[in-house]
């Protein structure tokens, strides 16, 4: 089977046709919502997509479903809630992901960052997945993230890294500078970083099993947040939402906040019929497999893409003319030992 490899990602202002319908990506500034954005999301998503939402590896939210007469009155509705792009371009450039723990100074720095990407020429031709990560020694957890250009606020300066090697510490009023550089292909001369930071192990979230939210759900995280008097809701790449309160009662939502859930340690694409590439319904085969149990990481990919994890696990299954390859700690793209059939799993 032959797959299209889009070598973009949707946005809101150009979305992306699907099995479903069109795919629209919102990029929330910092990688946060209001309770009041959240639900108006959520509003957006029941009343012009299919009610359904995606969590992706990049903190946003993708709503489906989204047929052409209703990409209009979605894009306004997302313009009044602060969430849209002045044009596609900025929408295409603007892929800054912030730590989910990042304190106000570290997202102080995200949102120059930003702001310096918007304004700077030379990133126009950057290529279409291009992604800044930004994150906080205090409680960094995704220095482990593919990112082409990371910056990491540390007591003592911030530290720069480009294409997975740090290059050094800058000072904050520099920082941003020196990352767009980097971008832009320049070699800035920074003093060396001593001892680079360390990822941490983040504590467990409100979990959105397989990164799928409805709109209900994603309304009952805006009521949770407005309950404890909080003002943001924090997106995490792994698919998780974080806020400063209880979130015990998320349970009820249906969401996962138990990290020994077993649902954890699978990750699995929309599949068929969602996605025209897929030709197995993953996320059906994934949740009878949650139920099994399984000592170790899977991924179910409807095809050899593998959208939902970029990281090897130890085992993968994708999908290949309605069966499953079967891989061995590796990704999609590794070769397949055997092929079994969906009710052999």
């Amino acid at each position: 089977m032959t797959f299209a490899v889009k070598g973009w990602c949707p946005g809101a202002l150009r979305p992306m046709q699907s099995g479903d319908g069109l795919i629209v990506r919102v990029r929330p500034w910092n990688s946060t919502l209001s309770p009041v954005q959240a639900r108006g999301i959520a509003e957006g998503a029941r009343r012009h997509g299919n009610g359904l939402i995606d969590l992706t590896q990049r903190a946003n939210l993708q709503l489906r479903g989204v047929t052409p007469e209703a990409l209009v009155p979605l894009q306004e509705m997302l313009d009044r809630l602060g969430l849209l792009d002045r044009d596609p371009a900025a929408e295409a450039i603007r892929n800054v992901m912030v730590g989910p723990f990042a304190g106000p100074a570290a997202r102080t720095l995200a949102a120059d960052l930003t702001e310096a990407i918007l304004a700077d020429p030379r990133l126009r031709g950057l290529p279409a997945k291009f992604g800044w990560l930004v994150d906080d020694a205090a409680c960094p957890t995704i220095l482990d993230r593919r990112g082409d250009v990371m910056l990491c606020l540390l007591k003592q300066g911030v530290a720069v890294r480009a294409h997975g090697a740090w290059l050094g510490l800058a000072d904050r009023s520099q920082a941003v500078a020196a990352a767009v550089d980097v971008a832009a292909g320049q070699h800035p001369r920074l003093p060396p970083l001593v001892a680079p930071p360390a990822c941490r192990r983040p504590p467990p979230g409100m979990t959105a099993p397989f990164g799928r939210l409805s709109a209900d759900q994603l309304s009952g995280v805006a009521d949770l947040a407005d309950r404890a008097g909080v003002r943001e809701i924090r997106i995490a790449p792994w698919r998780s939402l974080y806020i400063d309160g209880p979130m015990a009662e998320t349970t009820a939502l249906g969401l996962v906040v138990d990290p020994n859930d077993p649902i954890l340690g699978i990750d699995a694409c929309p599949g068929a019929p969602a996605c025209c590439s897929s030709t197995v319904d993953t996320r059906r085969d994934a949740r009878r497999l949650a139920d099994r149990g399984f000592d170790g990481t899977i991924h179910l990919s409807g095809c050899a893409k593998g959208c939902a994890r970029s990281a090897a696990a130890d085992l993968v299954l994708v999908g290949i003319d309605g069966r499953y390859g079967v891989i061995r700690n590796g990704t999609p793209h590794d070769p397949v030992l055997y092929t079994m059939a969906p009710e052999e799993l």
